[in-house]
């Protein structure tokens, strides 16, 4: 129970902006009331609600200019060490605690989507890591979520319902592309000052969405007094979700600013206001108070409850509302208790004893005096007191609290009368305390209970008696549990007494120690320091500490700063008194800041192959003092901690990485507050582009220009820097004019270049030295037929094939004319060819024209007949196929529709005339000029049978027959032509065919005459087909379909008008249909199952046991017997045990009705079949 006030000013300190109230009485220095209160007879109390209950510990939003704060980006990158979308980013050290929500923090981690997150969870500093953690957003149907909303806890990438709490702060957050997909977006931070107050600003640059469409940027500037000030610029798009606002850990509290434009800030699209959203902590509302005892109103709206007087039992309550916001409600209750009157007991009635001692139950919330009737003097404290005089006694309970208040218990008598003195009867103290270190101290036992020669006495410790009582040594801060023994043996009076002695042995008092702190350091530990106070030893006390020299505490941590003098006061654990006590002081300094400058060298790019850095060589950057220790880090984690230095010959993995740096003083030790970070990079060695690299000269000119651009043989991107040496083919540099000028007969055929990254890597790249050759004609005459002129184009293809990349000139340069006069022959021409590709011109060249002859041919004409199966009397001919009926393949043929080659035609020409035709060909052999001869298209028909149709039927063969076949079916080709192949191999005019299908005979007439394929079909559907069959115990079911109604029904070859077969009686039968024009379809067997209704089984030999016909013939059976009740008496599920003996476990069954259930696969007519009836057993019984 608790019955004590606090110190009010540390309670609102502990509360912070929490949601709850504290009562306090404002006359006793804002002592604060437990849920329980002792109070005495007429005590009047005043009771006050504390300072918090006028603050909702939220925050008021106003949308300020922007130009007030101070948002221009940051400089220091936000490291965010894996790619792709929806990352966290490393812990960004805030530089102060800052309170969120009434939590203080003193790290933050970005999300790529435009959140910052705060917890004190050690899990914040694995959020970098992608493979657990993911950035998820919930702004797209049918998942969005508005704040206040725990799904934003929800950053477990594998498991996406898990959570982990955490403060946010929303500033555009939607699906952004990150950095590593658009190198333009930047995310900075860095340390301002704002109205006196440090800060933190984030900021993120150039955000666009997925679709890359128009930026935006971002800031979010946190202040030391908890402010937070968030501005998107920018925002020109409000086709998609985004948030700006603000939510605790929980998720059950945010902040939202209202679009004054009718945007939705929450999860809606909403565009740029020109605002900077100001958020300030601890917005005030108005309270209202509700005061009651025991349910009923007492005071009035105030915060304050006045000279209240309480009964025992009284429940005094306070609800506080607010008049801006009816939903929040705050309570506290103290409940009144009477201190309880004090009741004695004792450990003796009196008698022939020296001391009684006395008890009351002990209340840890009071305090006892003991005292005798008659005798004012405080006899005795705590809860029991050895009484060793005759009289009345009586005790005092007090409340430890102020006002003290008490109550006396009532009179305990005591009669004493003992013939030997009471122990300790002038009440020496049996517990010593010393202040001044003393190591021991020594007792003379004889103080508490004198010798005389008319008693014996004897102190003993355990068993053993104590061998000089007179000078009892006992050492410092120990207790030494005694007995003494006294006896009378006149009067048979005695005492057998425990008794311990305590000696607590305080340290000397230290006056202002002195210690030193580090610079910034906002908590100390003051514990390190107590065996500086209290010695080796130290341990073996109870410590409180003060800021003032009054009021102390047990809490050991304290900010330096703002208490420089810290008082220390030291008890003996389980001390027995208040006033044993040695307080000692420190006094703290801070130390010099120790400074970590951020180095403004930056290592160059390392290749692949050379990728070790030289850390130490940035060390008189950072700190030039050789008695501070630089260190760099992986993380900013153990940057703080110390933990996992690296070498400073650090060789570092592929791609950025980023180092944290620590310093520490060698003399203090302390750490520096600053951490700044570097950035490596190890690229892989570029590719090289081209190698080698291939020049060309024109024969005869040896002096090359190597001269290259760097870009255009490696892929290298900054920061790789790339430089290039030249070397002639023996290793030797090139100077600028020899690169510009290389001589391939002086400096070797197979100079190259040196491409150096970085200073750290290289690659060689050679040159390929060409020469080109100069260019020639391909002929040297050119033949000339009936022409009188040659024009310059024709002249040019002949000479060079393609003369779109030649210059054709005269000797002297000048162009040749457009067409040559061909009246006289031979002539010759003389020209020089220069080659446009390579630059190159010829040595001089001649063509001579000269006249040429016909080309001859073995014949001009020829025939070509074809037939034609569609009867119009046009086909398609292949010209080529008389080729070498005019003269040898190699001969260049064109083919002409007329006489006067105006009209070309392809090989493959169809005729335009019907069944004859003749068209032109135009022949010229290599040397030769052309000569035209013809061809005669000459078209032939097939002649096509009368007989043949497109259909026929086929029926099958009645069962009762001695075969199951079809009908063959006889199909006459006719007698017009005498060559006939019918698509199954019959090559006669008459073909039998015992099968349905698609055929096809192709006939002509004579040896060479034009073939025709007439195809058919012999189709069965005039068969009528058995579909169905169905049973029942008493029939056969039949249902066909295909040709003629009405049907005949054949079962064992019986014919019937019926398609049902009543009673069977044979074990299977054959069925066929036949139409009502005689065609039989197909036959099909079916076994009949037949299921007895009775049986007996006696033994007599007939109906012994139940079973279904036939059913062994089926597949899948399954069979199941049960009793009236349902209970299951017989179970198979294969045809080889179907039958039933009627028996149960091998017991037989009473005569009685049994159901069953039946079904079965039918392999013939591919149905599954189930029937169930009841069955008769009748037994003996």
């Amino acid at each position: 129970m608790q019955k004590f006030y606090f110190l009010f000013a540390f309670t609102i300190f502990s509360l912070g902006f929490s949601q709850s109230i504290s009562l306090y009485n404002p006359n006793l220095g804002g002592a604060v009331y437990g849920p329980e209160q002792y109070f005495c007879t007429g005590e009047k109390f005043d009771l006050k609600v504390d300072a918090v209950a006028s603050s909702t510990g939220d925050y008021l939003m106003t949308g300020e200019t922007p130009g007030m704060f101070p948002l221009s980006a940051g400089s220091t990158p936000i490291t965010f060490m894996a790619t792709g979308t929806d990352k966290f980013s490393n812990p960004i050290d805030i530089g102060f605690s800052f309170s969120f929500y009434g939590i203080d923090y003193t790290k933050v981690v970005a999300g790529s989507n435009g959140r910052l997150v705060f917890t004190n969870d050690a899990r914040l500093n694995n959020l970098v890591d992608n493979t657990t953690y993911i950035d998820r957003t919930f702004n797209v149907a049918p998942n969005i979520s508005t704040l206040a909303s725990k799904d934003y806890n929800k950053v477990f990438k594998n498991n996406p319902s898990q959570e982990l709490d955490l403060a946010q702060i929303f500033f555009g957050y939607t699906n952004l592309v990150p950095k590593s997909q658009l190198p333009k977006v930047a995310y900075n931070y860095k340390r301002v000052t704002y109205n006196g107050k440090d800060g933190l600003l984030i900021s993120f640059q150039n955000l666009t969405l997925t679709d890359y469409s128009s930026s935006y940027d971002s800031s979010v500037l946190l202040l030391q007094d908890g402010k937070i000030v968030i501005y998107v610029n920018q925002k020109t798009r409000d086709n998609y979700n985004a948030i700006l606002g603000i939510q605790n850990e929980s998720g059950t509290k945010a902040k939202v600013p209202v679009h004054s434009s009718g945007g939705n800030y929450n999860n809606g699209p909403w565009k740029s206001e020109g605002k900077a959203w100001l958020f300030t902590p601890n917005q005030q509302l108005t309270p209202v108070f509700k005061w009651t005892n025991n349910g009923n109103p007492v005071g009035t709206n105030s915060d304050t409850l006045s000279n209240f007087t309480p009964s025992e039992g009284d429940v005094v309550k306070l609800e506080v509302t607010y008049l801006e916001d009816a939903s929040i409600l705050k309570t506290n209750q103290v409940i009144f208790k009477k201190i309880p009157t004090p009741v004695i007991s004792s450990n003796s009635a009196g008698g022939c004893v020296s001391d009684v001692t006395l008890t009351v139950p002990n209340d840890p919330y009071l305090n006892f005096e003991w005292y005798r009737e008659g005798n004012t003097t405080v006899l005795g404290t705590g809860n029991s007191y050895d009484a060793t005089a005759t009289g009345n006694y009586y005790v005092r309970a007090l409340r430890k609290t102020l006002p003290i208040c008490s109550v006396d218990s009532a009179p305990f008598s005591l009669n004493l009368n003992s013939t030997i003195p009471a122990f300790n009867a002038t009440n020496l103290p049996l517990n010593f305390c010393d202040t001044t270190g003393a190591a021991s101290k020594t007792i003379n036992l004889y103080d508490y209970y004198p010798q005389n020669p008319s008693y014996t006495v004897l102190f003993t410790e355990g068993t053993v008696p104590v061998p000089n009582p007179a000078n009892f040594v006992i050492a410092g801060n120990t207790v030494r549990n005694l007995n003494i023994k006294v006896n009378d043996a006149a009067s048979g009076c005695s005492i057998d007494k425990d008794f311990p002695l305590r000696f607590d042995a305080l340290p000397a008092k230290v006056t202002d120690l002195p210690k030193r702190y580090c610079f910034g350091e906002t908590s100390v530990d003051v514990s390190q320091y107590l065996q500086d106070l209290a010695g080796p030893n130290f341990s073996v006390f109870d410590y409180e500490y003060s800021t003032n020299g009054t009021t102390y505490t047990s809490n050991f941590i304290f900010n330096p700063t703002q208490n420089p003098k810290i008082w220390v006061k030291i008890s003996p654990k389980n001390s027995v008194s208040s006033t044993c006590t040695t307080i000692s002081t420190i006094i703290f300094t801070e130390d010099p800041k120790v400074t970590a400058n951020a180095p403004t060298t930056q290592l160059p790019p390392k290749c692949a192959s050379a990728q070790t850095f030289d850390l130490a060589s940035l060390i008189p950057e950072i700190n030039p003092d050789p008695n501070v220790t630089v260190t760099f880090h992986n993380t900013l984690q153990d940057a703080t901690t110390g933990s996992g230095a690296v070498s400073y010959n650090f060789r570092s993995g592929l791609g950025l990485t980023t180092l944290y740096i620590r310093a520490v003083s060698n003399i203090t030790g302390c750490v520096s507050p600053d951490h700044p970070s570097i950035t490596l990079l190890v690229y892989n060695k570029p590719n090289v582009l081209v190698n080698p690299i291939s020049q060309s000269n024109c024969a005869g000119n040896t002096v090359f220009n190597l001269t290259q651009n760097a870009d255009l043989l490696t892929d290298a991107a900054p920061p790789v820097t790339v430089t290039l040496e030249y070397y002639s083919a023996n290793g030797a540099p090139l100077t600028p004019s020899q690169i510009t000028n290389y001589d391939a007969s002086i400096y070797g055929a197979n100079p190259y270049i040196k491409v150096i990254y970085n200073t750290t890597c290289s690659d060689i790249i050679n040159f390929n030295l060409a020469y080109n050759p100069k260019p020639v004609a391909n002929q040297s005459d050119i033949l000339i037929c009936s022409e009188t002129t040659y024009s310059l184009q024709d002249f040019k293809i002949k000479a060079v094939g393609n003369p779109s990349n030649y210059t054709f000139t005269d000797l002297s340069g000048n162009p040749l004319p457009a067409s040559f006069d061909l009246t006289l022959l031979p002539q010759t021409i003389n020209f020089l060819l220069k080659d446009n590709i390579t630059g190159c011109t010829s040595d001089p060249q001649a063509i001579n024209f000269v006249k040429g002859a016909n080309s001859p041919l073995l014949t001009t004409f020829a025939d070509i007949t074809e037939c034609d199966s569609d009867f119009d009397g046009k086909t398609e001919f292949k010209l080529d196929d008389v080729k070498n009926d005019f003269t040898t393949p190699d001969a260049t043929f064109e083919y002409f529709k007329d006489a006067g080659l105006t009209q070309s035609i392809s090989s493959n020409y169809t005729n335009e005339t019907a069944f004859a035709q003749t068209v032109y060909v135009r022949i010229t052999i290599p040397g030769f000029c052309p000569t035209v001869a013809k061809i005669y298209l000459k078209v032939n028909t097939p002649t096509k049978s009368s007989k043949l149709d497109d259909k026929y039927f086929i029926c099958y063969q009645n069962t009762v027959s001695s075969t199951t076949s079809y009908l063959p079916v006889k199909i006459d080709a006719g007698t017009e032509n005498d060559y006939f192949l019918w698509s199954d191999g019959q090559t006669s005019q008459v073909a039998t065919f015992d099968q349905p299908g698609n055929y096809s005979v192709t006939y002509k007439k004579g040896i060479n005459g034009c073939p025709y394929t007439h195809t058919f079909t012999i189709s069965d559907e005039n068969q009528p087909k058995i579909q169905v069959i169905n049973q029942t115990n008493t029939s056969i079911e039949v249902i066909a379909n295909g040709g003629e109604k009405p049907y005949r029904y054949y079962f064992n070859g019986v014919p019937q008008t019926s398609n049902i077969l009543q009673n069977p009686t044979a074990p299977s039968y054959d069925i066929q249909v036949e139409s009502a024009t005689g065609c039989f379809g197909p036959p099909q067997t079916v076994y009949f199952i037949k299921i007895n209704n009775a049986f007996t089984p006696n033994g007599d030999g007939i109906n012994d046991v139940w079973k279904i016909e036939n059913i062994d013939q089926m597949e899948r059976v399954s069979i199941q017997i049960v009793d009236r009740n349902g209970a299951k008496v017989f179970e198979s599920t294969t045809p080889d045990k179907s039958e039933w003996d009627g028996k149960m476990n091998g017991r037989a069954l009473p005569t009685s009705t049994y159901w069953y259930v039946v079904s079965w696969y039918d392999a013939v007519t591919q149905k599954t079949e189930q029937r169930q009836g009841w069955i008769l057993l009748k037994n003996r019984d």
